[in-house]
């Protein structure tokens, strides 16, 4: 890792009301989010949601896969502006409530890390870890960014 550059472990916040993501399977698959394979994925992607009572569109949703806000993604490509994104609509049919998110293609591994990325995946033995740059996250807060968790690696 280059000197000066400090990471994080982003998680979604626990404690809101926020939107679950459900009945992805066979909509969405999450092995295909990688750089190599998301050309294979539609550049849409439709998942039903269930929402309750006054619920939070958070900035950050990290299941199924890492879905962000239109804002979130703007102040990430300001860092990695080469950073691929898939445009994903949340339904919720009960309450006929609707909202867009982007799910970004990262960059995975050590090399990520000793490559400078702002935000990246890192295969670990219990699953996978998202990690994000301290400039980034620093950014991201600064602009009021809702449902992110940070803790140090």
């Amino acid at each position: 890792m280059e000197s000066g550059r400090e990471y994080y472990v982003l998680t979604a916040q626990n404690g809101n009301p926020i939107p679950r993501v459900v009945n992805w399977y066979g909509k969405l698959d999450v092995r295909k989010l990688n750089r190599k394979d998301y050309r294979e994925l539609p550049a849409h992607i439709l998942l039903d949601m269930e929402t309750g009572r006054d619920v939070v569109y958070p900035d950050i949703l990290t299941d199924p896969a890492l879905l962000v806000s239109r804002e979130m993604m703007m102040v990430i490509k300001r860092y990695e502006d080469d950073m691929p994104f898939l445009f994903t609509v949340l339904f919720d049919t009960v309450r006929e409530e609707s909202v867009a998110y982007f799910c970004p293609i990262l960059p995975e591994g050590k090399e990520a890390e000793e490559s400078g990325a702002a935000i990246y995946r890192l295969r670990t033995a219990r699953g996978s870890e998202l990690r994000i740059r301290l400039d980034l996250a620093e950014s991201l807060l600064c602009r009021g960014a809702v449902g992110m968790s940070l803790a140090l690696i």
